[in-house]
C-alpha cells in the first residue's frame, strides 16, 4: 500500500536512517537526504535486508545551503506535487561552556539545527497547506526541554527549534497539516561523535567542570544504553507519518520521558540540583 512521499534529512545514520526504512516499511516512496551520497552504504544495506530499497530515493543535500535545497525542493514538487510527510531530521551539537562559544560556532549551530530547518519546510509546506494534508515531523530533544550547562548552544537551537513548531502547529492546524516535534533523550548515534564539535578546551576557566561533566555524560550513557535503542525513534516518526491525529510533542527514552515531567517548581528546584552537581569537588 503506497502511502504517499516522504523526505527525510540526515539519513545516512542514526534516527535518520532507521527512520527512512521504517517509513518504507509503512509504505512510502521516501526521498533520504543525506550531505554525502558516499556514506550512504549503510542505509542502502538496512534496506536491502528488508526489501525496501527499490521505494527509497537517496538524494544529495546539504541542508545548509539554500541553492541546494531550491533545487531538491523544485525537483520533488515538480515530480510528486507535494511532500506528504517532511522529516526534518539532520542536525550537529556544539558543545561548551557558554562563555567559551564563540559568535561563528553559535551562528553554525543555528544554521543547521534551526535556520536550514525553517527554509526547507517554508518551501515544502505551502503545497502541503494546499492540498490540505501533510506532516512535518522535527527531531528535537529533550535538550529542547531542559537546558543543561556545557550545551548551551546546542540547548538553544533547540528551544528555538519547539517554539517555532509549536506556532506553525497552531498555523497549519485548519488545513490539516500536523506538525510534531520528537524529544530523543541520550541515544547512540553520530550527534555524539562525528557530528559534535567541542568549544571547552584546556585553557578554559570551566575546564574541570567541562571534564566532570564528560565523565557524567559518559557514565549517563554507559546506564542508559541498553535501554536506548535509535530504532525506537525511527518507529515513532512513522507512527506520527500515518497518525490520524497526532499530538505536538513526543520524548522518546527513559531520560526523555523524566525531563518531559520536569516543570513543576519542586521538580524545578531539584533539576537544578542535579545540574549544578558538576560544579562540585
Amino acid at each position: 500500500m503506497r502511502r504517499g512521499v516522504a523526505l527525510v534529512t540526515g539519513s545516512s545514520s542514526g534516527f535518520g536512517l532507521r527512520a527512512c526504512v521504517a517509513l518504507a516499511a509503512r509504505g512510502f516512496e521516501v526521498i533520504a537526504s543525506m550531505r554525502d551520497l558516499d556514506r550512504g552504504e549503510a542505509l542502502r544495506a538496512a534496506l536491502a535486508e528488508r526489501g525496501f530499497d527499490a521505494s527509497v530515493e537517496l538524494a544529495a543535500l546539504d541542508v545548509c545551503d539554500a541553492d541546494q535545497r531550491e533545487a531538491l525542493c523544485a525537483r520533488v514538487l515538480a515530480e510528486r506535487g507535494a511532500v506528504d510527510v517532511l522529516v526534518n531530521n539532520a542536525g550537529v551539537m556544539v558543545t561548551g561552556f557558554c562563555e567559551d562559544v564563540d559568535e561563528a560556532s553559535l551562528r553554525a549551530q543555528f544554521e543547521t539545527n534551526f535556520f536550514a530547518l525553517v527554509g526547507l519546510t517554508q518551501a515544502l509546506v505551502p503545497a502541503m497547506r494546499e492540498r490540505r494534508w501533510g506532516r512535518v515531523i522535527n527531531l528535537s530533544s529533550a535538550a529542547g526541554r531542559r537546558a543543561i550547562p556545557g550545551h548551551g548552544a546546542y540547548c538553544a537551537s533547540k528551544f528555538a527549534l519547539e517554539g517555532w513548531s509549536e506556532a506553525l502547529r497552531y498555523e497549519l492546524l485548519p488545513y490539516n497539516v500536523f506538525v510534531c516535534l520528537i524529544e530523543p533523550g541520550m541515544f547512540p548515534t553520530q550527534i555524539f561523535g562525528r557530528n559534535r564539535q567541542v568549544e571547552t578546551g584546556p585553557d578554559s576557566p570551566h575546564a574541570r567542570s567541562w571534564a566532570r561533566l564528560e565523565a557524567d555524560t559518559a557514565q549517563a550513557q554507559r546506564l542508559i544504553a541498553p535501554f536506548a535503542d535509535p530504532q525506537a525513534v525511527g518507529e515513532r516518526v512513522a507512527e506520527l507519518a500515518i497518525a490520524r491525529r497526532p499530538r505536538l510533542r513526543h520524548a522518546v527514552g527513559p531520560d526523555a520521558r523524566l525531563a518531559a515531567l520536569s516543570f513543576g517548581p519542586a521538580v524545578e528546584t531539584w533539576w537544578e540540583q542535579q545540574m549544578l552537581r558538576i560544579f562540585r569537588s
